[in-house]
């Protein structure tokens, strides 16, 4: 498995993270600082974000309704942490995998991130300090 593991990373370091639920969509690429983060964490007031997603936990494909009742879930726990959040799509580059519907959310702390990753199957979450610099932040998959 750690071989597969280690592509597995390198494709989510590859993936476009595409916000589109903003006039102007953007992207987001792991390690590159990003102009239009910094000015929307400004504009919330907040110095952090994590962009998210509830597809496929485990890195294991499911069905579509399986995949959106998971991002129902994901996006009602969300809503009731009084959170605001964007609509978005992780896409890799090749386009090899389909797009996953996913969230930047706006203000989500590190820890808060990571827990939210973890309960909702994910491997791995991006998430970006003050520096607007998405960083892919690899769960365990224990607590």
């Amino acid at each position: 498995m750690g071989s597969s593991n280690k592509d597995l990373l390198a494709a989510y370091a590859a993936t476009q993270f595409r916000v589109t639920g903003t006039q102007t969509p953007f992207v987001l690429r792991v390690g590159e600082r990003s102009g239009e983060l910094a000015s929307m964490q400004f504009a919330n007031s907040v110095n952090c974000s994590a962009f998210i997603t509830a597809w496929n936990p485990w890195s294991v494909t499911q069905t579509e309704s399986v995949n959106r009742t998971s991002q129902e879930l994901l996006e009602r726990e969300l809503t009731a942490m009084g959170l605001t959040f964007l609509s978005g799509i992780g896409e890799d580059d090749p386009g090899v995998w389909p797009g996953e519907p996913s969230v930047l959310v706006l203000g989500l702390s590190r820890e808060e991130a990571n827990r939210l990753g973890r309960a909702f199957g994910q491997l791995a979450i991006v998430w970006s300090g003050e520096t607007a610099v998405p960083e892919l932040v690899v769960l365990s998959q224990s607590g």
